[in-house]
Formats: structure tokens, sequence, C-alpha cells
């Protein structure tokens, strides 16, 4: 992805006065960040298919009990 230029200036003014200790930091909370946003795509895309497949097992479920009736 790429970073358009208004944000890289913006990023560079927010950091340009930090120590190299103080920007290694900063590096490490993106870094927990950008993991933590893949995570949480990654486990929307697992309930999703959950909350489908009961979806599917409850209307299975009814049409069995209809066809019962």
């Amino acid at each position: 992805m790429q970073i358009s230029h208004k944000y890289n200036e913006e990023i560079f003014n927010e950091v340009k006065d930090l120590s190299d200790e103080q920007i290694a930091s900063l590096m490490k909370i993106i870094h927990i960040f950008k993991e933590s946003i893949i995570r949480q795509r990654e486990l929307d895309f697992r309930l999703q298919k959950e909350f489908e497949e009961w979806d599917r097992l409850s209307d299975e479920a009814l049409l069995n009990f209809e066809d019962t009736l």
C-alpha cells in the first residue's frame, strides 16, 4: 500500500524530533498495531464464516421441522 505524500509529510513532522530510542519504541507500537489489524480482519472473516454456517444449519433445521408437521 502506497502512503500518500500528505501522510508522509505529516508522519515525518510528528517524528522528526524524536530520539532513536523513541523511534525504536514507536516502530514496535506500529508493528503491534499492524498485527492487531491483521488478526482482527482474520477473526472477522472466521466469525462471518461461522455465522453463515449457523444460518445454513438453522435454515436446514427449520426446513426439517416444517417437513415433520
